[in-house]
């Protein structure tokens, strides 16, 4: 099999850079893959990509200071998202579940609530509930050629169809 072209995965997050051309920095990858015999590293791109002429430079943040803010916001970002709650009922037993969902609601700034909380009002909850039906979809896109999901992928069909089904009435 061989590549035939390139192009920029739905919904990636990446400064925009000089060449938002997917098929300009995917054949620079790939010469920098095979420059390495097939075996490609971060290191490898962030060491082209300092070269200011590299097609890949305009892609990172070269100032230090800022470099490491948005690290930091990076890692606050994965400390939010690995905390988990033991949620208690008087009349069930404990269950785990992470305690703070992303939320991102035009015209207001991205933040995070307490998943119960989120989940208690009808907007936040819809917004929780269509980003988690979008995560699962890219999922499912990512993985559908492998036939050991089929089974799996069919029940997400009857789940949906149920789901729109209801939504109609």
């Amino acid at each position: 099999m061989r590549i035939a072209g390139f192009e920029f995965a739905e919904g990636a997050r990446f400064q925009s850079g000089e060449h938002p051309d997917a098929k300009i920095v995917g054949e620079h990858i790939e010469l920098l893959r095979a420059r390495f015999k097939g075996e490609l590293t971060p290191e490898d791109v962030l060491d082209d990509a300092k070269n200011p002429n590299s097609p890949l430079h305009s892609f990172f943040e070269w100032s230090d200071t800022e470099a490491a803010r948005q690290y930091r916001l990076q890692q606050a970002r994965g400390l939010i998202r690995a905390v988990v709650a033991i949620y208690v009922k008087d009349d069930a037993p404990a269950v785990k579940a992470r305690a703070y969902v992303n939320i991102k609601k035009s015209g207001e700034p991205q933040h995070y609530r307490e998943l119960t909380h989120a989940m208690s009002q009808k907007d936040t909850r819809d917004v929780v509930l269509r980003r988690a039906w979008s995560e699962f979809q890219q999922w499912r896109k990512r993985y559908s050629d492998l036939e050991e999901f089929a089974t799996f992928f069919d029940a997400a069909d009857q789940f949906e169809m149920k789901l729109l089904g209801n939504a109609k009435h």
